[in-house]
């Protein structure tokens, strides 16, 4: 409004301003177009250079103890460094496209304000020196200069909107992710309410991957794992065994083929019964700020006598001491104020809790000395004697006493047997790996 009120009031003074105008306003508006498709992408440049730099902040504030202790901090202010030069870059060229918008407006601005005194002043003379209009001819030069600022703010402004409109273009495309798949189906309520009541397990010709264009990493895998069974995983690192879990758990959807728990597919059971009904015990083990009981039992569907019986079966509960003697003891925030052997029983607990007839154990004694892996591994033979247990293994001599191992290589089950006829295959991949440790310790 500012701009068209101060056009109106020098076009009136001085009508021939108009036409002076139109092309200056339409040199404006060429230079908004032309600097907003570069400024646009220069400022997406920006934002997705400087991502990046906040990730790494965050896994350096994270991972501090481990940098210092493996003395890794110049690698890391190398990694800084190089991203800092990059978004740098980008930064720097997006103020330089500024700077080449600020000269042009500029000397729009100054061509307007000097057509406006140019033509005040030839207007004054065919007037014959009139004073009242000399009065008029400073006004509209006054106005003149406040239009100038108007439209450089106008176009700038405008250009900084639809360059910010990026940061509204990358939420849409969080919005526009693909969801996971429903949490209900239909298929749930024809079910049996202790489905599955058994734990068989069949992976028929599986083919996954974690992202469309990425390379296969289970590839084919037929499998059969007989219900209430216990199987060890074990294969080297990138062989497809944490896959298994992702799959199972419809984490990332399979591209062919199918898994059966029980004989049913899981993709027509609901994420939120199927996930309910397998207890995964991660290497990491996880843990929220709050007390025991919020850890165990976040929905409260269980009593205290409960909660104290599998306390006890893990061997946590001290009524006179460490390291839990009450149910409403605080639990720091990812479980600090206990070692990681404590955190890994509590969360076994808490596996226990839900009667899972399906539990994956993802190499959760990877991080713990020897005396507390044994501990772990007699908990869960004692616990989980009914259920059907997958356990991705990192020291071998914890799956020797597994009903089956099964040897991951390249996305496809390599050998799938007891421990003992693997071990009698001369040229076996199990046999070798199990050789391979022995040396090693």
């Amino acid at each position: 409004m500012s701009v068209l009120s101060t056009i109106l009031v020098v076009a009136s003074v001085t009508p021939v301003f108009i036409l002076g105008l139109a092309p200056v306003v339409v040199f404006y508006l060429h230079q908004q177009s032309f600097f907003t498709m570069t400024y646009r992408e220069l400022k997406r440049l920006d934002s997705v250079t400087r991502s990046p730099i906040y990730a790494l902040l965050g896994e350096t504030l994270d991972g501090v103890l481990t940098i210092r202790a493996f003395n890794a901090q110049d690698t890391l202010n190398d990694r800084m460094v190089s991203m800092l030069n990059i978004q740098q870059t980008a930064y720097h060229l997006t103020f330089s496209a500024q700077c080449w918008l600020s000269v042009r407006l500029e000397f729009a601005g100054t061509m307007i304000v000097m057509f406006t005194c140019l033509v005040s002043v030839l207007e004054h003379g065919v007037r014959g020196g009139d004073e009242i209009f000399a009065g008029l001819a400073g006004l509209s030069i006054s106005f003149a200069l406040g239009v100038t600022q108007s439209l450089n703010w106008t176009v700038r402004m405008a250009s900084d909107l639809e360059a910010n409109m990026v940061a509204v273009e990358r939420i849409q495309q969080y919005f526009n992710i693909k969801g996971e798949a429903p949490r209900l189906t239909p298929a749930d309520d024809s079910l049996p309410a202790n489905w599955p009541t058994r734990g068989r397990i069949e992976f028929i010709d599986a083919m996954m991957r974690y992202r469309p264009g990425l390379p296969l990493v289970l590839k084919g895998l037929t499998l059969n794992i007989p219900a209430q069974s216990k199987v060890g995983v074990v294969g080297r690192t990138g062989a497809g065994k944490s896959t298994l879990m992702v799959a199972l758990l419809r984490i990332v959807e399979l591209d062919y083929g199918m898994i059966k728990i029980d004989g049913v597919d899981i993709k027509s059971v609901g994420l939120k019964k199927l996930r309910s009904k397998i207890a995964v015990i991660p290497q990491d083990p996880v843990l929220f700020s709050g007390t025991v009981r919020s850890n165990l039992d976040p929905f409260g569907e269980f009593d205290d006598e409960r909660l104290f019986e599998v306390l006890n079966h893990v061997g946590l509960y001290n009524p006179m001491g460490k390291p839990i003697k009450a149910l409403h003891d605080e639990v720091s925030a990812g479980g600090g104020n206990y070692s990681v052997g404590q955190r890994q029983l509590l969360v076994i607990a808490r596996a226990l809790l839900t009667g899972a007839s399906i539990v994956i154990m993802d190499e959760a004694t990877a991080s713990v000395d020897a005396d507390t892996d044994a501990r772990i591994q007699r908990v869960f033979r004692e616990e989980f004697k009914s259920a059907t247990c997958i356990t991705v293994a990192h020291r071998l001599n914890t799956i020797m006493d597994s009903d089956f191992v099964l040897v991951m290589d390249d996305g496809r089950a390599a050998e799938f047997d007891k421990p003992s006829s693997l071990l009698s295959k001369e040229e076996g991949i199990f046999k070798a790996l199990v050789d391979a440790w022995e040396e090693e310790n």
